[in-house]
């Protein structure tokens, strides 16, 4: 008889994870599990010396968060003293060495290894995971049940495909991986890059610097800073948020109202959109007063094609310091002593900063080898099969955090990591009641979601003309791989799973989870027998609508406006006044 049956209904089998990465989505998974789960035994492989992913290896002059800094926290773990309204780097490291300090989450963590293959075994329904200890070089094969790749999409520099950059006798460095030792005091920098990272780092280098100049293809948005010494709180501020838990409340809900609010702004030719491109253009030309600049450096594209930059005019206050060169292309070329640029000058220097982004390819870096030897990296060089954010076509027993699909710029990700663990939590514990050997996500169902992505996508400023992250920066490239709604919408479509997208294999009869015939509430000595019944009636709503009303407090906030696409808001604008003359004309027959 098999096992299972002799034991209460939904018994869990011991069930062996891994996961890949300790950012922030790998930390949030072993904060979900250790909360909910029992009987498991889960290993994080982390390459780093430390925690943090992104936020440990991104260390450049100004490297600083885009989001407000009590908002870039997980939801249900606040910080009350933030030093500003931008954290920095090393602060948003402290906070995730901070978190996986107190809910004890090291002892699942092995630093500084490797990951450098994972294979499918079918025979057994598990994956075989080959990590190398990068300390000692020693190579070791672990094995899963559950294979979690939480590496993110921000860890793999994209360097610039130059002719000559490896001839450069001076010191390169990037962005991503830039070295803290090396110092740029009395030296002239060549900056390549006009977007978040260079914004940033600018900024922050021009005053120890002999000369930079930087080399500016394509424009960004820029929003204006933000109204505090620096971007900085003042100490009374954050004494008031460490001893008024409530007011740190307060904003972060107020912020993350707002974020939430401006999802139609990524939507072109809507009502938002135009306005979002009116109040900074007029922004940025006050900033500027320079018509030549105005014309080279407001972009011509959507509002949120690129990422929008906070803090943005300390670099375009930056870009008029007298030791600061402003270079309107790209370069074409590096020699031995500098840069050639678009326009055939030759720019001489000591040291290039390459400040051009990520490698959003989403193809992993090490092979995993599903199903007949399927290679992942080799099926998404040609083209991406995922889904929402958290799976891979026909891949079993595997899960992605901050995947193809995720909502990266569409509103608060931190929120989207929470929902993403969530998920992958519900089909964990599905695998360990249930006597499944396999699930994997059916193929037409990728295609499906992925030709819904693409139609959206059209209507999206993400396929403007502009090189973006979710088009690997490449313009008419591929279907940009954001989440096709707002993060509030992806929240909602995360909440229930579909079990019907997923091919789910059994070992053995699929009803053995059903037990002995014994309830887990019989076989806890301790739980109440007659738990179901009450006064009245409190228990789970039937439908979707009811459940949304309930999570998203509907009726405590005052009604706001609505913003809808232009042919939408004029159909909707026709059958209120529609409706209104209707009424009048039943009040008028009615006196």
């Amino acid at each position: 008889m098999d096992p299972i049956q002799t034991d209460a209904i939904h018994n869990e089998r011991h069930v062996k994870i891994i996961c890949v990465g300790a950012g922030a989505s790998g930390l949030c998974l072993a904060y979900k599990l250790q909360r909910s789960f029992r009987n498991y035994d889960l290993t994080i492989y982390e390459k780093n010396p430390d925690i943090a992913g992104t936020w440990y290896e991104n260390r450049y002059p100004g490297c600083a968060c885009d989001v407000p800094s009590h908002n870039y926290v997980y939801s249900f773990e606040p910080k009350s003293n933030w030093s500003s309204v931008y954290a920095g780097s090393s602060e948003i490291r402290e906070y995730f060495q901070e978190f996986a300090s107190k809910y004890k989450l090291h002892q699942h963590i092995l630093t500084s290894h490797q990951v450098t293959e994972a294979r499918w075994v079918e025979e057994s329904g598990r994956w075989e995971v080959q990590v190398t200890d990068l300390a000692t070089g020693q190579s070791v094969t672990n094995w899963c049940h559950i294979l979690v790749h939480a590496t993110g999409y921000l860890n793999k520099p994209a360097w610039p495909k130059l002719p000559g950059l490896e001839d450069f006798k001076g010191i390169k460095l990037h962005s991503a991986e830039y070295d803290e030792g090396v110092s740029l005091e009395g030296k002239d920098v060549l900056l390549i890059g006009a977007g978040s990272s260079a914004v940033q780092i600018l900024p922050a280098i021009q005053p120890i610097v002999n000369r930079a100049k930087i080399f500016i293809r394509s424009p960004t948005w820029l929003l204006p800073d933000i109204s505090t010494k620096a971007g900085k709180f003042s100490q009374e501020q954050i004494e008031n948020f460490v001893n008024n838990p409530e007011s740190v409340l307060e904003l972060r809900q107020d912020n993350e109202r707002t974020m939430n609010s401006i999802f139609t702004m990524y939507l072109k030719d809507t009502v938002l959109q135009g306005q979002a491109r009116d109040l900074l253009s007029s922004v940025m030309k006050k900033a500027f007063q320079d018509r030549e600049m105005e014309q080279k450096l407001i972009p011509d594209f959507s509002v949120g094609c690129k990422r929008v930059v906070p803090s943005g005019f300390r670099y375009l206050k930056t870009l008029k310091q007298e030791n600061i060169d402003v270079v309107h292309g790209g370069v074409a070329s590096v020699t031995e002593s500098g840069c050639i640029s678009d326009d055939g000058q030759h720019h001489e220097g000591d040291i290039i900063i390459c400040a051009t982004g990520f490698d959003t390819s989403y193809i992993p870096r090490y092979p995993i080898l599903g199903p007949q030897g399927r290679n992942l990296q080799t099926e998404w060089a040609e083209s991406i099969m995922g889904y929402m954010g958290i799976g891979i076509s026909e891949f079993p027993n595997t899960f992605t955090m901050l995947g193809p699909y995720t909502p990266v710029s569409n509103g608060p990700t931190m929120v989207a990591i929470e929902a993403q663990a969530d998920y992958i939590c519900s089909f964990i514990d599905r695998y360990q009641t249930e006597p499944i050997h396999s699930l994997a996500l059916k193929q037409d169902v990728c295609a499906e979601f992925k030709e819904h992505v693409g139609s959206f996508m059209q209507k999206a400023v993400w396929t403007d003309n502009c090189r973006n992250s979710h088009n690997n920066h490449n313009i008419g490239g591929r279907i940009p791989t954001t989440w096709p709604g707002s993060t509030l919408h992806y929240l909602e479509a995360m909440r229930e799973p579909r079990a019907d997208d997923w091919d789910i294999k059994y070992k053995g009869n699929r009803f053995s989870w059903l037990g002995g015939g014994i309830s887990q509430t019989e076989w806890d000595p301790t739980a109440d027998l007659a738990y179901y019944i009450r006064q009245a009636d409190d228990g789970h709503w039937g439908s979707r609508w009811k459940r949304n009303l309930a999570i998203a407090k509907t009726g405590s906030q005052k009604p706001r406006a609505l913003h809808r696409q232009p042919k939408l808001a004029a159909k909707e604008a026709a059958k209120e006044a529609a409706s209104a003359k209707l009424l009048r004309k039943r009040k008028l027959e009615s006196q």
